[in-house]
């Protein structure tokens, strides 16, 4: 049986065998070929005049209204397309690190436009004064000496959070995911929740229409408000004067103020 050949090997073998294979590609469809490069002078002739041309020099800057934005006047002038916008959009967010998003967009053909996206506050917690807190525990720096009525109390959680600054810790995580997992339950209808706290992880406590509301652990949570909830109904319904109820266990203990 004759010997194989056995293929070349290396480097530049192998560019030259790709750049044959191109080649014959290219005259066998020099068609295709002059169609893209006359595309590509076409593109490169367009960039080149939008480059160049004055209808594109920045006139104007639109800045979103009651957001305190320095803008940049040296943008003025310049050609629209050389601004990176990541690169301004990161800058803006410096000045406002409250926001939760900065967005700049080109509007053709001579305007930049800022768009901002703010945080909704869903919470509140304590440091040296009240802050509101949003859904992913960004501490506001707006501050209030005394508590909002319609935002929820955040207990427990770390007391060194400084506002202004992405900091959240797992415990402002816990009380927030209980927020959110009571707001979404039916068992606030009817009801309001004042406070949830989450010092001790193991027992949890809410604070529902000033009724204090003691709970076991996270992860007990979906039985537990189940037996929550029927003894809520029987409140509302009866008009009881409770101080607490304990819903660890699976006869509920309730409380009544004195």
């Amino acid at each position: 049986m004759p010997a194989r050949r056995r293929p070349s090997s290396g480097l530049i073998p192998w560019i030259g065998r790709q750049l044959f294979r191109g080649l014959r590609w290219g005259v066998a469809n020099s068609r295709v070929v002059l169609l893209l490069l006359v595309a590509a002078g076409c593109v490169a002739a367009v960039a080149s005049v939008a480059a160049q041309s004055r209808i594109f020099r920045i006139a104007r800057i639109e800045a979103p209204p009651g957001i305190d934005l320095e803008l940049p006047a040296s943008l003025i002038g310049r050609n629209i397309w050389t601004v990176d916008l990541d690169v301004l959009a990161a800058d803006l967010k410096a000045q406002q690190k409250h926001l939760k998003r900065i967005r700049v967009i080109r509007k053709l053909p001579n305007t930049l436009q800022v768009d901002a996206l703010e945080r909704i506050p869903v919470a509140q917690v304590k440091l040296a004064q009240w802050h509101l807190v949003d859904g992913e525990g960004f501490v506001l720096p707006a501050a209030s000496p005394k508590a909002w009525d319609q935002f929820v109390i955040l207990k427990g959680v770390d007391t060194s959070l400084k506002p202004g600054q992405d900091q959240a810790s797992e415990r402002m995580y816990r009380a927030l995911r209980l927020v959110a997992r009571l707001r979404r339950s039916p068992l606030l209808s009817g009801h309001r929740l004042n406070a949830v706290d989450v010092g001790n992880a193991a027992q949890l406590k809410l604070v529902i229409d000033d009724i204090e509301i003691r709970c076991g652990s996270e992860n007990e949570l979906a039985e537990q408000l189940d037996r929550l909830h029927t003894v809520l109904k029987t409140v509302l319904l009866e008009s009881l004067n409770i101080r607490y109820i304990d819903i660890r266990f699976k006869d509920p203990v309730i409380g009544p103020k004195i």
